[in-house]
């Protein structure tokens, strides 16, 4: 099984489908860690710019913890995100932000790095728009064997386990450990915490039957996605995940 067009044409917050599973995925784990961030290194509330936001999934959880901010190149996807309840968005390209310098004094990038044809302009962008001492917030999967597997050969490829559109993930593009700090430290961003996103342990066989029910179409990706417990972990080999700060004046 892989998402129907009628899954993957559905809108970001049904819970049917296929984008809706991202959320309840990615972001019991990934909201946690920024606001635990943004609560540590920023002044609350700070502006925050939510780059490639899709349709709102960050940028919603974010609300409490931030002035939150929207871009996403799908005029599509941003519409999604307004009627989830960001009040501030723009359809606009990630490597070239419409915003001037130092206009926000934090930004996060999820899961939008590894879709970009030069991730380091992203990045560069993003340093561009920070305030000085301003926060990056980031997660995007690492190029590395064990994520080619998982992510490309597992979830992509193989008939018996493809779960995910064919080209959803180019591995190609993924960003190595090494390539994610050279571009950081080239924009003035030290990287204050880097960790990874990993199932946890005791919840391998609840995923190995989520994914099956997934498609024997018993479930939905929204009720699978709730099923695979993910948690942060020491090891960044398959999703990084973590934060920059940026240099003062």
């Amino acid at each position: 099984m892989k998402p129907t067009p009628a899954e993957l044409d559905a809108p970001w917050w049904d819970d049917a489908g296929f984008w809706h599973g991202l959320h309840t995925l990615l972001d019991p784990v990934r909201l946690p860690f920024f606001r635990t961030a943004l609560a540590v290194h920023a002044t609350a509330p700070p502006s925050l710019l939510d780059i490639g936001s899709g349709g709102g999934f960050v940028a919603s959880g974010l609300r409490e913890a931030a002035r939150v901010t929207a871009i996403d190149i799908s005029a599509t996807a941003v519409v999604e995100a307004r009627n989830a309840g960001v009040h501030r968005v723009a359809v606009a390209d990630a490597q070239r932000l419409p915003f001037a310098d130092g206009s926000f004094q934090a930004a996060v990038c999820s899961e939008v790095l590894e879709h970009v044809e030069d991730p380091g302009r992203v990045i560069a962008e993003a340093a561009r728009v920070l305030a000085p001492g301003g926060i990056l917030l980031f997660s995007t999967p690492n190029r590395t064997r064990w994520s080619r597997f998982v992510l490309i050969d597992l979830a992509q490829r193989w008939w018996p386990t493809r779960l995910l559109p064919h080209d959803l993930h180019v591995w190609e593009r993924f960003v190595t450990e090494a390539e994610l700090q050279t571009h950081l430290a080239a924009n003035d961003l030290v990287i204050r915490r880097l960790s990874g996103i990993g199932i946890r342990p005791r919840y391998w066989w609840a995923a190995l039957l989520a994914s099956g029910l997934l498609k024997l179409g018993r479930i939905s990706y929204a009720a699978a996605g709730k099923r695979i417990h993910l948690e942060v972990t020491d090891s960044p080999r398959l999703e990084m995940i973590g934060y920059a700060t940026k240099a003062g004046p």
